[in-house]
C-alpha cells in the first residue's frame, strides 16, 4: 500500500507546535480563503496543502513515484500594520528556522525547501503573510 499522500501536513504542525510556542493556535487549513473567511485567533499559524507537482514527464513510473509537494504556512494576525508586521517578520523567522531543511521521515521525504509564495494578504485589520515550501515525496 501506498503512504498517505497528505501525511506531511500533520508533521508540520507537529514540528512548528514544538518549535514555536508564542502562538494562539497552530492547524492545518484547507486553502487560504478558510483561513480568511474563518474565525480566527491573533496570532496564528496555518498549514495549507497547496498542490502536488510531477517532475519530468508524469508518465514513467518513476515519475509518478516522485512527487514536489508543496506546503504553505501562513502568519495571521491581527492589528496595526506596524504591530503585525513586526509580530509576522518574528513569526515567518521562527516558522522558516523551524522547517528549512527538516524532515519528518527520510525515506519518504527530502528535506523542506523554501520556494516563492504568494503575496500577503490584507483583509481590513488582519495579515496573513505566507511561506511556501517544497518537499520531495516518494509514493
Amino acid at each position: 500500500m501506498r503512504p498517505d499522500p497528505l501525511a506531511l501536513g500533520k508533521h508540520i504542525v507537529a514540528q512548528l507546535k514544538a518549535q514555536i510556542s508564542d502562538v494562539r493556535q497552530i492547524v492545518q487549513r484547507g486553502e487560504l480563503t478558510d483561513v480568511t473567511s474563518g474565525e480566527q485567533v491573533s496570532p496564528s499559524l496555518y498549514v495549507i496543502y497547496v498542490r502536488d507537482v510531477l517532475p519530468g514527464d508524469g508518465q514513467s513510473m518513476e515519475a509518478q513515484n516522485h512527487i514536489l509537494q508543496q506546503w504553505m504556512v501562513v502568519a495571521a494576525l491581527q492589528g496595526s500594520t506596524d504591530q503585525m508586521l513586526a509580530k509576522a517578520g518574528e513569526l515567518l523567522a521562527k516558522a522558516r528556522a523551524a522547517l528549512l531543511g527538516w524532515t519528518p521521515d527520510a525515506a519518504l521525504y527530502d528535506p523542506l525547501q523554501a520556494t516563492t509564495p504568494p503575496a500577503a494578504v490584507y483583509v481590513s485589520d488582519w495579515g496573513y503573510f505566507p511561506l511556501l515550501f517544497t518537499a520531495d515525496f516518494y509514493a
